[in-house]
């Protein structure tokens, strides 16, 4: 990385790949004011093309004034504020690549530096994974830890992600980087003090027994009835103290690192500089342009006024499923730097009772996936820290910086490709990656790593090839249909030899489910988050808002002819008695752990599906007095058959309903009418009523 670096220093700053010659500004606001330099560079270059050639002398006056101004500019400004220039700032924080490698081509001694310093790190963490884990007296772990802490914020962010996947890092490092979620080295609190005092414009103190800031009148109201003299969590970005309002409501105040910025955008002009000196090397997809999707993210987290307004548009988003809950912040209290929010009172889940961690884990997959095929909005960081279960049973996220947003097409084949796993249709698979931009159209393969890219293959139509090959290495490969991470591994494996690209919206959407399959494992290995995703995937695909979408279900309903496919229903019907019945079983076998082991009862057959194991622990856990709320809990959990009846009866099965309108309504009622359909008939007695009080 350092060569790269080097000898990107010395390129001309505009030497990047055609495609990427103007990169976008990314952010939720374009009208983020650029810095002083760039617009004088602008300005300048704007005035030089009105100035005649013959004025020579003119134009080298011009020419002087305006390196004399640049000059000036450089050494009188505030060094602060023109670092907070790069990204907009003091309008809303937004990424812009181009800006940020021109203040630093400006000072190319900090990037040398921090390169060295990334180096270095490497080198140490390597020194101690080379040595014996038995013998040593150094823990791998905890070198990893406190070099990733020492780095800055984006190294931490990493090590927050790898803290969750003992299938990646050995689970004695997994439990040494857990630390870094809630418990990183904090900064001094004296800092932390000035930048309330300054964001909140404090007049006095900020809280009785706290030192007095800088310009603060020491015999000045306070700011808040009382603030925690230390910091009770801290992460990459900031810490976090509690405190109390003067009218007594209990507040939680998030301070952001004074040095965050700097470091995060310095970082990423190194990264920036390293991934134009292997573009096109080592991977099919454009990494400038991951990478300004992650940079963007990140910049955006900076800012916690963007933090706020995703917090409360991620609440409004899944606010159908009525136990998912965020912090309220105070907008007076709320900044660029520092925000105060309501106290939540819960537990993370390492507090928690295994019961508790069951229960919590499957809300917690259920509302993500929730995000990925029916809100498009998505917490991008759901690791440990940033979600905890509430003392009254609400589910409640936490930090709301770093969000992912997907568009309809993308839900819709997100969802198709959920049903595909579930179902083993891995020719639908196939063209759900292609949907997403995984995989191209054509499909190119290759029989070497040196040979050309093709778009035919020897063994026949190259969708059905492909869906062989993922068949038999999902098939091969530990937890190929119930894990995310194994399909990873898979498409990884794959992309040897089949063009594969990795689009930069889906980086943090991979991010967010290999965080949350992580903690899921720690619960229930056995976990399967598509088994918890898919009723929303059906309820995605039986409400479509793409033309694709809407062929594809008529399809899968429908016949050439206009006669419904009561297969389909049939096999809805059979999910819902089998998970009935699977649920019922796991409640009985926790009874009769309960009262007949000692007498030698026979134990029955363990629960194979997540939902089901969280009723039997409910069941068990629970007394004859509160056995109801486990039943209660399996009534509402929503299943593919629910999804059907509640979108057939919502604004978002319009769709479905003209569909229904075009099908042979004789057909229909002759089969209805025969004794194969009593299960559909019980069905639609049971459903329907319910269904149309929704759509009323």
């Amino acid at each position: 990385m350092f060569w790269a670096v080097a000898c990107a220093l010395r390129a001309p700053l505009l030497a990047v790949p055609p495609s990427r010659a103007a990169p976008p500004r990314l952010g939720c606001h374009s009208c983020a004011r650029r810095s002083g330099a760039l617009l004088l560079a602008e300005h300048a270059a704007a005035s030089e093309r009105t100035v005649p050639v013959a004025d020579q002398f003119g134009h080298a006056r011009f020419q002087l004034m305006k390196n004399i101004e640049q000059s000036l500019v450089s050494i009188t400004a505030d060094p602060q504020q023109l670092l907070e220039a790069v990204v907009g700032l003091p309008g809303i924080a937004t990424y812009d690549r181009e800006a940020i490698m021109t203040y630093f081509q400006k000072r190319p001694a900090l990037m040398v530096a921090r390169t060295l310093d990334f180096l270095t790190a490497f080198r140490r963490v390597k020194a101690a994974w080379s040595m014996n884990v038995s013998t040593s007296s150094i823990d791998r772990g905890d070198v990893l830890r406190e070099e990733l802490a020492a780095l800055g914020p984006l190294a931490v962010k990493v090590g927050q992600t790898l803290s969750q996947r003992p299938d990646i890092l050995p689970e004695d490092v997994c439990i040494a980087l857990k630390t870094l979620q809630t418990s990183n080295k904090p900064f001094p609190n004296d800092e932390a003090y000035a930048v309330i005092a300054e964001e909140f414009s404090a007049v006095g103190p900020i809280a009785p027994g706290l030192p007095v800031t800088s310009n603060c009148d020491p015999d000045g109201p306070t700011l808040f009835k009382s603030l925690t003299t230390d910091c009770i969590a801290s992460a990459s970005l900031g810490q976090v103290y509690r405190g109390e309002m003067h009218d007594g409501r209990e507040i939680a105040v998030k301070v952001q690192r004074p040095d965050a910025l700097r470091q995060c955008l310095l970082d990423g002009s190194v990264i920036i500089l390293a991934l134009k000196a292997i573009q096109g090397r080592y991977w099919n997809g454009d990494l400038l342009a991951i990478f300004d999707v992650t940079a963007a993210g990140v910049v955006q987290e900076l800012d916690f006024r963007n933090e706020a307004r995703n917090a409360a548009e991620f609440r409004r988003s899944l606010d159908f499923l009525g136990y998912v809950d965020v912090p309220r912040s105070l907008p007076e209290l709320t900044t660029r730097r520092a925000m105060a929010m309501e106290w939540v009172h819960g537990r993370h889940l390492s507090a928690l009772n295994p019961e508790e961690q069951m229960r919590m884990t499957y809300m917690s997959c259920e509302a993500v996936t929730a995000g990925l095929v029916l809100t498009g909005m998505v917490h991008a960081d759901p690791h440990e820290g940033n979600v905890m279960l509430a003392d009254d049973g609400r589910l409640v996220f936490l930090d709301f910086g770093l969000m992912s947003t997907v568009d309809e097409p993308v839900m819709e084949a997100f969802a198709a490709g959920i049903q595909c796993v579930l179902s083993k249709d891995y020719e639908g698979l196939v063209r759900a990656f292609i949907d997403t931009g995984f995989v191209g159209s054509p499909i190119e393969w290759r029989a070497q790593e040196s040979d050309p890219w093709q778009r035919t293959h020897p063994d026949g139509d190259t969708t059905q090839v492909m869906a062989k090959e993922l068949r038999e290495r999902m098939e091969a490969c530990p937890g190929g249909g119930s894990r995310f991470g194994a399909l990873s591994i898979v498409l990884g494996d794959m992309g040897i030899f089949w063009q594969m690209y990795t689009p930069p919206y889906v980086i943090l959407l991979i991010r967010t489910f290999l965080t949350l399959e992580g903690i899921a494992a720690q619960v229930d290995p056995s976990f399967n988050i598509y088994e918890v995703a898919l009723p929303w995937a059906v309820q995605r695909a039986l409400s479509p808002s793409t033309p694709s979408g809407v062929q594809a279900l008529r399809n899968s309903l429908l016949t050439d002819d206009n006669k419904f496919q009561w297969q389909r229903i049939d096999t809805l019907i059979e999910q819902q008695q089998a998970q009935q019945r699977e649920e019922r079983e796991a409640r009985e076998r926790a009874a009769q752990l309960a009262v007949g082991e000692e007498a030698g009862a026979e134990s029955m057959p363990a629960a194979g599906s997540a939902r089901a194991r969280l009723l039997a622990e409910e069941s068990a856990a629970a007394s004859p007095t509160l056995s109801v709320d486990a039943d209660g809990h399996a009534q509402q959990a929503t299943t593919p058959l629910s999804s059907l009846t509640t979108v057939l009866g919502s604004a978002g099965g319009a769709t479905l309903r003209s569909i229904a309108r075009d099908l042979d309504s004789t057909e229909l009622l002759l089969r209805l009418a025969s004794p194969s359909a009593r299960p559909a008939r019980r069905l639609a007695v049971q459903r329907l009523p319910s269904a149309g009080q929704r759509g009323v």
